[in-house]
């Protein structure tokens, strides 16, 4: 019986297995596509045979957007100093409001928590019209400033929610030894939580990287002239009469590279972090 039970298990690990190899193709079969599709020439994309992997690789696609459209780099490096920018700015708002509301005991804070949550359920598009007359107003419209704020306002309240429940699962007992030991609410927080916590702070340090480089709607909105736009909405003006599959490739390519390495910069301490959740759970 035992031996019919193992076998029924190792049947359903395999089944479960092709499942998910085949939902991660139908996801990764386009990327791969498109960086496969960046090494190739427009008359290998659209001739009348072509084929899955380029027949001569050329890199003629990243040359002309590095040498002939070097406007690609300005885009880039804004959608960096943006994405940066944010996401420090989020980590550490994010793990000092998170401590405050873990740990420290002051009137309305169940309140006050409630309506940052109420904030992540709020539409974006919304608020899009006050945030630009507020920035037309104070003249932060076609500024990576004015990118960087309302980004942060996005992703800040669930990376605080996340971080009060990172700080809530550790214990107190830490915390009263560093009190008894004359320790600061600072010093606590910065030496006692926050190297406990590293794990929650990668998951937010992801969540924001992914959440500020892709973000479209209010870059569209807020960066209308060409030298502030981020890449999100430059790489849209990279054409001439009509989209190049084989440059639009390369942009694709390019624009993948800086979440992939984040992801896997933290990888580790993601992984920790969910399976401590789940352990937990």
């Amino acid at each position: 019986m035992k031996s019919k039970s193992l076998t029924y298990n190792s049947k359903s690990q395999w089944v479960l297995a092709i499942l998910l190899v085949l939902i991660s193709l139908v996801f990764i079969t386009p990327v791969i596509y498109a960086i496969v599709t960046s090494f190739k020439l427009e008359k290998d994309i659209i001739g009348s045979s072509p084929t899955f992997f380029p027949r001569n690789p050329s890199f003629e696609n990243y040359r002309y957007i590095f040498e002939r459209r070097g406007v690609y780099l300005l885009y880039y490096y804004n959608s960096t100093v943006i994405t940066i920018a944010g996401v420090l700015i989020t980590t550490v708002l994010s793990t000092m409001c998170g401590y405050a509301f873990a740990r420290l005991p002051f009137k309305g804070r169940n309140v006050i928590m409630g309506f940052i949550l109420f904030i992540v359920t709020f539409p974006l598009a919304v608020l899009l019209i006050p945030i630009y007359i507020m920035e037309y107003e104070v003249g932060l419209l076609n500024t990576n400033l004015g990118l960087i704020l309302p980004n942060v306002t996005t992703v800040l309240p669930f990376s605080i929610f996340v971080m009060r429940g990172i700080f809530r699962s550790i214990p107190k007992e830490l915390e009263e030894s560093a009190e008894i030991d004359g320790a600061s609410v600072f010093a606590t927080w910065w030496k006692i939580m926050m190297p406990i916590g590293l794990n929650g702070i990668s998951i937010v340090i992801i969540f924001c990287f992914y959440n500020i480089w892709g973000e479209y709607i209010l870059a569209r909105t807020l960066a209308t002239q060409t030298p502030a736009m981020p890449l999100t909405v430059g790489l849209t003006l990279l054409r001439g009469e009509g989209w190049s599959y084989g440059i639009l490739g390369a942009v694709i390519f390019l624009a993948l590279l800086p979440p992939v390495i984040i992801f896997m910069i933290f990888q580790k301490q993601l992984i920790e972090g969910i399976t401590k959740g789940a352990i937990k759970g």
